[in-house]
């Protein structure tokens, strides 16, 4: 099928055509300028490294060498081991279901951007129906980022000293309204109405071929009636017509001479006659 014969298709069933896209005109229309918005708020942290003691403070100062230095995270060779358990644990399960029962948006997302120094960065950014959703996200889920670094890293009872803290650098003031998630749902509308529209215009032709038919088979049908009872009234005509219409005929004439005897079947010769024309 070329685009030409496309274009006639639809131009042959242009009804359908101009109704569907009137349709998924408005329809794109209230998604863009009507539709739920989406809002976009982020938060970044850093996690600071502890400054641990050095050997000689320790021995300087008894006070600091009994303190309690068992933080398994502090312990790790790998400095990024820490952000990667606070990214898993503010998106398991139990935080998501945390956030919706606050009332606040469960689509967030938690990224490790680069690095450099002491310190190991974790961005949260938060999406809402509304700015201030957007934002309380954000924020709820920076606090749940503290409380969870500091129960991940008293697992042992170590010391405040010989712990990583959170120090929030960048906070959410402000929320961003999402323009892909209108352009989405605009293309999904249009994409919709396309799809709409050809299976309108095949309905259309598949209820115009079943009409075509039905009527080609009403017309043989009729012609068919109509031969038979042609046929039906022609033969009833001969059959019905009466024996009497026929014109009477004459009798039969004796054409026996009179010189025939009563009661012979051979007609006698006029001898007379005969001889004559004989001579």
């Amino acid at each position: 099928m070329t685009p030409f014969s496309v274009l006639k298709m639809l131009w042959h069933h242009k009804i359908s055509m101009v109704s569907v896209l009137l349709f998924t005109l408005m329809a794109g229309s209230y998604v863009y300028f009507f539709a739920p918005r989406d809002y976009s708020a982020s938060t970044v942290y850093v996690l600071v490294t502890p400054k641990v003691p050095s050997s000689e403070q320790l021995m300087k100062d008894p006070a600091l060498a009994a303190l309690n230095s068992d933080n398994p995270y502090l312990r790790s060779a790998d400095s990024s081991l820490i952000t990667q358990v606070m990214a898993t644990k503010l998106g398991s399960a139990d935080t998501v279901d945390a956030m919706a029962a606050a009332g606040l948006s469960r689509d967030y997302t938690i990224t490790l951007p680069s690095t450099s120094g002491v310190g190991q960065l974790i961005r949260i950014e938060a999406s809402g129906e509304s700015p201030e959703q957007a934002i309380a996200t954000a924020e709820t889920l920076g606090t749940r980022l503290t409380a969870e670094l500091r129960s991940a890293q008293k697992v042992n009872g170590a010391d405040d000293r010989y712990l990583f803290t959170a120090l929030q650098i960048d906070p959410p003031n402000k929320a961003t309204e999402q323009f892909s998630s209108r352009l989405r749902s605009l293309i999904v509308v249009l994409i919709g109405g396309i799809i709409l529209l050809f299976g309108a215009v095949s309905i259309a032709r598949a209820v115009e071929t079943t009409r075509k038919a039905r009527t080609k088979s009403s017309a043989r049908k009729g012609s068919a009636e109509r031969n038979r009872a042609h046929k039906a009234a022609a033969h009833a005509d001969g059959k019905d017509a009466p024996a009497d219409s026929e014109e009477p005929q004459p009798p039969a004439q004796d054409i026996r001479s009179p010189l025939a005897k009563p009661g012979s079947t051979t007609p006698d010769y006029d001898r007379e006659s005969d001889v004559a024309v004989k001579g």
